[in-house]
Order: C-alpha cells, then sequence, then structure tokens
C-alpha cells in the first residue's frame, strides 16, 4: 500500500497495480487485518476486522481504529500502535470481544508501513485468533499443576525405558527433582537387577497394548516396607502409535492392610471364632473353577457336612447360654483338626463343616472316623447336668470327573453333602454316610438327553418353539424403552421351559448356532412384518457370532432389510466374551457399523471383560441376577452394583438391572444410579406371536 487519494478512497479503486492486489490479498484473508494512517484513519481493512466493531468493511474504511475496536480497547493499545507509527515493530496478545463470538484471544503484529522516502504512512496490523491455542495451553497447564502436586507417583516411559515426564512425588521417592529424571534410564534408579527381572518384562507387555494392575511390595525413602499398587497405561501418540508407558503408582499399605482386616472379620464367626459360612463358600468356589480349568495342582476334594445330634436338648434344658458354650467346646475340638489341606468352619447354627483336599477317599473317611470319635468321647457340663457330644456326618468326594460329567456348583456340593447327613441322622445318628454323586449324574445325563431329542424336534416344529417378550423400562420415568425376545420351549407335559435349560443343553450338544437361526429368524420377521415402536433385544452366543456362514448371512439380512437394524439390541453374555475369536470381534463391529446396539450380558460374575470395554465395543451393560437378587438387604451386593455403575458411567454405558422380581428389589436401583431395570416387577414375559400377513 503506498498512495491514496485525497478523498480517502479504498485503494481496491485504483487499477491494476501492486496496491490494488494488497488490498485483495487483505480482502481474501480469514483473519483481521487493517491498515490505519498516523492519524489512525482506517484506509483498508477486510471484513474479520470490520466485524470486531459490528461494522461492514466498507462501512469501516475511513472511520478511525477508535471507533472500529471501541474507545476502551483503543486506550489499551494505543501505545502499542504509537510504537509502530514511531517506526517500531511491536507484536502482543489480547482478549478481543467480537459481536456474536465472544470472548476471543488474538496474537497481534503492528507492522510499520514505510514509504520510498522510508517515511512511515501508518500502519498494518494483523490478528490471528489463537483462542484454541490459549484454552489448550490453560487445560495443560491445569493438567500439569495437578499431577505435580499429587501424591501419587505418575511417569511417562519411553520404549528405551527413558523417563519422558514425572511429576515431583516420584523424583522425590528417589531424591531428585523431576527434571533430573527426564532422559535417564529406569534402571539406574530401581536396580539392574529389579529393571531385567520386574520391570522390564511388566513394561514391556504394557508395550504390547495391555493395560495391567498390580501390587507389590517396596521400601519407601525412609525405610519402611510399603505395598504399592500400580497401574499401567499404553502412551500413544496422535496416531495411534504406542510410544511408551503412562505409569501410577499408590502406597496402598493402609489400604490393603486394612482390607484384609475387614476380609478377616467378614469370613470369621462370632462366636467360635471359625471360619463362617461365607468362608466355608468361598473355599468350595475356589476349589471347583480350579478344578474346572483343569488345575494339575488340584486332584480333587471332599466336603463334610456335621450335624450335631440332639443339641436342642442342651438349649431346651439349659438355655442358650449354655448351648452356646458347648458349641464354643466343639468349635475347639474340631478347630484341632485343621491343618495345610483340612479347613474347618461353622456353617450356621449346630452345624459345620469341614474341606478336605485331594483326591483320596480313605484318608476323608479316616478324618471323618476321627470326629466322630472325639464327640463320642467329648462331654459338657453346666447346671449339674451332664451332656455327651454326638453328630451325623455326611461325606462328598469331588474329582475333576465328576466336574467334567456334571453341573456342579457350590449349592449343588453343599446338598450332595448335607443329604448324606441327613441319611446318618435318619439312620440314628452318630455316624458318617458317604454321598454317591455318580447316581445324580445319571439321572442328569438321562435328563439332558431327553431335553436334547426335544430341543431338536422344537426346531422343525413351530408348535414347540415360541418367542415371548418380557418389557425393559427407565428406573426414574417407569416408561418402557425396549423388550428383551425371550425363548420358550414347549416339554411333552404341556410345561413351558425358559432359556437357561435350553441354551445350556444347545451349548453343551453342539448345536447353538441352530438356536440361534432359528431366533434371528423369528425375531426378523416380527419386525420385517410389524415393525417396532421400542428396540427389542436377544442373545447371541459366541459359537454363532465366530461362524463365518452365521455371521455373512445375519449381515446380508440386515443390511437387505432398511431399519430394522437400529431397533436392535445384540446381548453376549460375559462369560462367551472370553471364547470370542477375531471373526466374532469384527461381526459386532460390522453389526454396530449397521446401527445395531450390543449389550454385555450377565455382567458381574466375575470373567475378564473390563479390556473390552475399555476398547467401547459395548453400548449397553446388563449386570446379573447373582448381583441384583435380594439386593434390599445385602450391603456388599449394593456395593457392587454402585461400582459397575461407576465403570458404566466412565465409559458413558447405561445399566440394565436384571431379574428385579419385587418392590424391595426395586427400590434401591435409583439411588445406586441404575438406568433400566427388567423382571417381573417391571413385567412379565408375554407371547409375541408373529403378525398375520
Amino acid at each position: 500500500m503506498t498512495d491514496f487519494d485525497e478523498e480517502g478512497d479504498s485503494v481496491l479503486e485504483c487499477a491494476d497495480t501492486p496496491a490494488c492486489l494488497h488490498a485483495a490479498i487483505i480482502i481474501a484473508a480469514r483473519d483481521p487485518i487493517y491498515f490505519c494512517t498516523p492519524d489512525y484513519v482506517i484506509r483498508e481493512a477486510n471484513q474479520p476486522y470490520s466485524e470486531i466493531g459490528g461494522y461492514t468493511r466498507e462501512q469501516a474504511i475511513g472511520e478511525t481504529v477508535p471507533t472500529i475496536a471501541g474507545a476502551r480497547a483503543f486506550e489499551n493499545r494505543k501505545h502499542f500502535l504509537d510504537k509502530a507509527l514511531a517506526g517500531e515493530p511491536v507484536s502482543l496478545q489480547a482478549w478481543v470481544v467480537i459481536p456474536g463470538k465472544g470472548r476471543r484471544f488474538f496474537d497481534v503484529s503492528y507492522q510499520p508501513v514505510r514509504g520510498a522516502d522510508n517515511t512511515v504512512l501508518g500502519v498494518a496490523a494483523f490478528g490471528r485468533d489463537i483462542t484454541d491455542l490459549k484454552r489448550a495451553d490453560e487445560v495443560l497447564r491445569m493438567y500439569k499443576s495437578v499431577i505435580s502436586q499429587m501424591s501419587d507417583r505418575i511417569f511417562i516411559i519411553s520404549r528405551e525405558f527413558l523417563y519422558k515426564l514425572t511429576n515431583e512425588s516420584n523424583a522425590g521417592w528417589y531424591g531428585h527433582t523431576p527434571l533430573e529424571l527426564i532422559g535417564r534410564h529406569v534402571a539406574e534408579f530401581v536396580g539392574a537387577r529389579r529393571f531385567e527381572t520386574e520391570v522390564r518384562p511388566t513394561l514391556e507387555r504394557c508395550f504390547k497394548g495391555q493395560t495391567l494392575e498390580y501390587d507389590f511390595e517396596d521400601t519407601d525413602p525412609c525405610g519402611r516396607p510399603v505395598i504399592v499398587g500400580a497401574r499401567l497405561e499404553p502412551f500413544r501418540d496422535g496416531e495411534g502409535d504406542i510410544e511408551g508407558a503412562v505409569v501410577t503408582l499408590r502406597d496402598v499399605t493402609e489400604t490393603r492392610r486394612l482390607s484384609e482386616r475387614l476380609e478377616r472379620l467378614a469370613l470369621a464367626d462370632d462366636l467360635t471364632g471359625l471360619a463362617n459360612r461365607r468362608a466355608f463358600e468361598t473355599w468350595l468356589d475356589t476349589r471347583l473353577q480350579s478344578l474346572a480349568q483343569d488345575d494339575v495342582a488340584l486332584r480333587g476334594f471332599s466336603v463334610v457336612f456335621i450335624d450335631l445330634d440332639d443339641f436342642k436338648i442342651v438349649n431346651d434344658t439349659v438355655g442358650h447360654g449354655a448351648g452356646d458354650r458347648f458349641l464354643g467346646g466343639i468349635a475347639e475340638r474340631l478347630g484341632e483338626f485343621g491343618s495345610d489341606t483340612v479347613h474347618v468352619a461353622r456353617i450356621g447354627g449346630d452345624e459345620f463343616g469341614m474341606v478336605i483336599d485331594g483326591d483320596d477317599r480313605e484318608t476323608a473317611r479316616a478324618v471323618c472316623a476321627r470326629v466322630l470319635a472325639m464327640f463320642d468321647g467329648h462331654s459338657f457340663t453346666a447346671d449339674g447336668t451332664t451332656f455327651r457330644g454326638g453328630a451325623s456326618l455326611g461325606l462328598a468326594t469331588i474329582t475333576p470327573d465328576l466336574i467334567r460329567d456334571a453341573t456342579s456348583h457350590v449349592g449343588s456340593v453343599l446338598q450332595w453333602a448335607d443329604h448324606a447327613c441327613m441319611q446318618a441322622k435318619a439312620a440314628g445318628g452318630r455316624q458318617m454316610v458317604e454321598h454317591s454323586a455318580f447316581d445324580r449324574i445319571t439321572a442328569h445325563r438321562r435328563a439332558e438327553i431327553h431335553h436334547l431329542a426335544i430341543i431338536e424336534q422344537a426346531l422343525n416344529d413351530p408348535e414347540l418353539l415360541s418367542l415371548q417378550r418380557m418389557p425393559v423400562s427407565d428406573v426414574e420415568t417407569g416408561a418402557i424403552v425396549m423388550h428383551e425376545a425371550l425363548l420358550r420351549l414347549r416339554m411333552p407335559d404341556g410345561s413351558l421351559q425358559g432359556p437357561s435349560m435350553i441354551l445350556a443343553t444347545a451349548e453343551r450338544h453342539g448345536i447353538m448356532r441352530n438356536v440361534d437361526r432359528w431366533v434371528v429368524k423369528a425375531v426378523l420377521e416380527r419386525l420385517e412384518v410389524a415393525g417396532a415402536d421400542l428396540p427389542v433385544a436377544f442373545n447371541l452366543s459366541s459359537d454363532s457370532l465366530g461362524s463365518p456362514d452365521f455371521t455373512r448371512a445375519l449381515l446380508h439380512r440386515l443390511s437387505e432389510t432398511r431399519g430394522v437394524a437400529p431397533m436392535l439390541v445384540l446381548e453376549v453374555s460375559e462369560r462367551s466374551i472370553t471364547q470370542l475369536n477375531a471373526s466374532a470381534w469384527k461381526c459386532l463391529a460390522d453389526l454396530r457399523g449397521l446401527g445395531c446396539r450390543i449389550a454385555l450380558d450377565d455382567f458381574g460374575k466375575g470373567f475378564a471383560s473390563f479390556s473390552q470395554l475399555r476398547e467401547n465395543t459395548f453400548d449397553l451393560i446388563k449386570i446379573d441376577r447373582v448381583l441384583t437378587a435380594q439386593i434390599a438387604g445385602d450391603p456388599v451386593k449394593k456395593a457392587a452394583i454402585s461400582g459397575i455403575v461407576g465403570l458404566a458411567d466412565a465409559l458413558n454405558l447405561p445399566t440394565v438391572a436384571e431379574y428385579v422380581q419385587d418392590a424391595e428389589t426395586f427400590a434401591p436401583l435409583k439411588d445406586l444410579g441404575v438406568r433400566y431395570a427388567q423382571g417381573h416387577f417391571i413385567g412379565r414375559p408375554e407371547r409375541w406371536p408373529l403378525p398375520r400377513g
């Protein structure tokens, strides 16, 4: 820009000269630009600048800078503008209020414009909106401030095992400042041996994409032993490639010790000091899971159910206080049998139990014989009356073969031992009866083969298989938000069997794909004929999802039928996700791509699915009945559900409580944060027939 006419018109009114080209560039710029003379008159400007004062470009040219920018803003910047008019380039950053856009942060430059004789003709002002950068910088500074002040030790390790970032807590642990750790190798601080045996293998797993959580023992800077909770997550660049590991270390010594003390209290019987029923059932569950996973270290175990004979006579004769002392004496004698392989508990009332490790039935029988002998020699005197001890024992031995051939769980094992104990008591007491589990296995096998034949017949007979719909409601409003389709099988006696028996039999005998094909066909036929006002959920097995033929047919049909996929919620059980192969996960992703939602069903049974949740694989979490049943009086279940809801909220996933059978179960759900609920209290399943036409 050089010469202006006497009327102060824009340089754009000149001919095709360099000044005109300069003005065209100014107008095309997206950032605010203007040129003013020493008397602050604007001779050229673009629309972004003019909008600052609420003007058009044409209105701004010829006005003064104070008019466009506002008197107050001009006074704040006049000093800088005058320095530029004196020939000195100036840069500054400032907040500017723009009509319709609010406060924006600009990087501003004032550049003197000189004529041919080197005199200053005016100032060219350039502004660049850096609001997003400013806010990002503020957020980054806040993050750094928070991290630096946290008591947790937080740091980032590169793939070369060098510190990329660390907070003061971690640096102070080693007696350094954060800057002194940056760029140095981890082994310098943990020691070469520990680095090679513990730290390096763990970091390398994280570098491969795993998120790890574990506790380890360490020594703090004062030499005190501590327990440290560690969490490692992959650190990724903007392209998603793993550059290192984000490590968080927390001193959890007191938390773990308190937890251990509470756990011991929760597993101890108040009256006798022995383990309680909860501990007893935990022992059983742990051993059953180990056998189911073919743990070679555990060959089997025996369960002994001990029921005192005629204990009621003690209470009725000398009172409950004396009865409690009698139980305490019995517990003390039984506790003497405890060892590395024999575990003793009071199950409740006058009932005790033992878990004996090993598959040697003779050893278990010998222990039972010693227990009976102990009772024969035990007596108790109160108020001048002497009572002799006595007990009936039931013995059940659990082996890997039994686990493979029967559906064994804690309840069934306890029932076997209890049944044998009742037989001993019915025979006169003071003796042991051994349970013959294989009689039950034979009956179970016959029943399952019978069920299999009925299911295979029903897959080809529309009169035997049917669908029902169960409503799912919003916990807060009560509105029905979707339905779950449930499979029903009509038995020869006219009764209806639900999904549990059907799916268990189908999975065990390899016909799950056939069942899933029937369900998919039945649901889609109903939606294609009559449509749906609300989404419909149904289960798919891991076997079907991993079958290329099944998934290809399903995806093809959904892509050909417009509007159906968004109305589907496909449920995958927590147990089955550990069995999903790469094809199954791809199928789930493709189904979501078509608009289907994916629900994680039966969540809460303890299978490892957290990594899949973090990978944004699911749209909904359904909380298993093992947690929701009888929740009203169980604070442990409430705490577990609250934890699941917290996890779901962090992942922005709604939750559904299953098996809400009554008002007592429904009542606490809202306070726990559960979004939806289903069960007989919400609505019983109803027939879902195929519409005619």
